[in-house]
């Protein structure tokens, strides 16, 4: 059966929308991949920094210097 060009302009669009969805899901897992990946990463700096503080290797005010840099502050 044929469809108008007015009749099947929704079906196309509807696909488009369909797309569109799609790669904004894809774009939000990649991120949040991303975004696991780094997280144990900086806990890990920040107890090392902790522990260099503890021992006495780092002033607090090192310490805090140092943490805003690996926190990106």
């Amino acid at each position: 059966m044929l469809l108008s060009p007015l009749r099947r302009a929704p079906m196309m669009l509807g696909g488009v929308g369909f797309q569109a969805g799609m790669d904004e899901t894809r774009r939000k897992r990649i991120e949040a991949q991303r975004q696991a990946s780094t997280a144990p990463d900086l806990v890990t700096q920040l107890k090392t920094l902790a522990a260099l503080r503890d021992s006495g290797a780092l002033t607090p005010e090192e310490f805090q210097a140092a943490k805003r840099k690996v926190l990106g502050g």
